[in-house]
């Protein structure tokens, strides 16, 4: 019973984490669209890999990042500064690429000639917004479900991976497979979610220097 709870906790919070349109989802997007589902799989698989990276970074220093953040005052308004100013970037637009008829970034000016498989993992992994996520939802599971570290036994620590993985690899499919519809009913559609995601950071990260001042 413990091993599917694990399983399915891993798998949900994949799927959530995983909904949201970031740069990893686009470039499945962008492949399925300009070339075919096989070579979109290509990142879907090892973006999935880097999350599972990301997860045991998250399961690893869970507790000493939430306690170095809290007692470090300045490392907050750092964080609350970066929110402000990645939101900002958003709100304002990506304007340095290249776009298709949809009115949408197909690549980046400049762009490294790197293969699928490559842009996958960096895109999955050298992803700070997804680690805070798993960092977040670790602590929530720690604190109001089940015990997840690494003293876990390592058959229930590898089936929620496991989960992660399988969790990460569908959303992302999910995507793929309904990219034509996604960019031909909603005209610009990275541009208008990126714009809304920067009025939340920036709503978050105000919040963030309010408590910061009075508290």
């Amino acid at each position: 019973m413990n091993i599917l709870i694990y399983f399915f906790i891993g798998l949900l919070a994949a799927i959530v984490g995983a909904l949201p349109l970031g740069t990893t989802n686009v470039a499945v997007i962008n492949t399925t669209i300009k070339e075919n589902i096989k070579n979109a799989l290509k990142i879907v698989y090892t973006a999935a890999l880097a999350e599972i990276i990301l997860v045991l970074i998250a399961i690893s220093f869970n507790m000493q990042i939430e306690n170095f953040v809290n007692m470090n005052v300045w490392l907050q308004y750092t964080i609350a500064f970066i929110l402000l100013s990645v939101g900002i970037i958003l709100l304002l637009g990506r304007k340095e690429c290249v776009k298709d008829e949809n009115d949408e970034c197909i690549i980046i000016k400049k762009r490294y000639n790197i293969s699928k498989q490559m842009l996958g993992f960096i895109l999955g992994l050298v992803n700070p917004t997804v680690l805070i996520y798993w960092i977040l939802v670790i602590s929530f599971i720690n604190k109001k479900m089940l015990f997840l570290d690494l003293n876990v036994s390592y058959l229930l620590l590898g089936v929620f991976l496991i989960g992660v993985f399988i969790g990460k690899t569908i959303t992302l499919y999910g995507y793929g497979r309904f990219s034509n519809l996604l960019k031909v009913k909603i005209k610009n559609i990275t541009t208008r979610i990126n714009r809304v995601i920067g009025v939340l950071l920036i709503c978050v990260s105000l919040f963030q220097f309010t408590k910061l001042f009075y508290y």
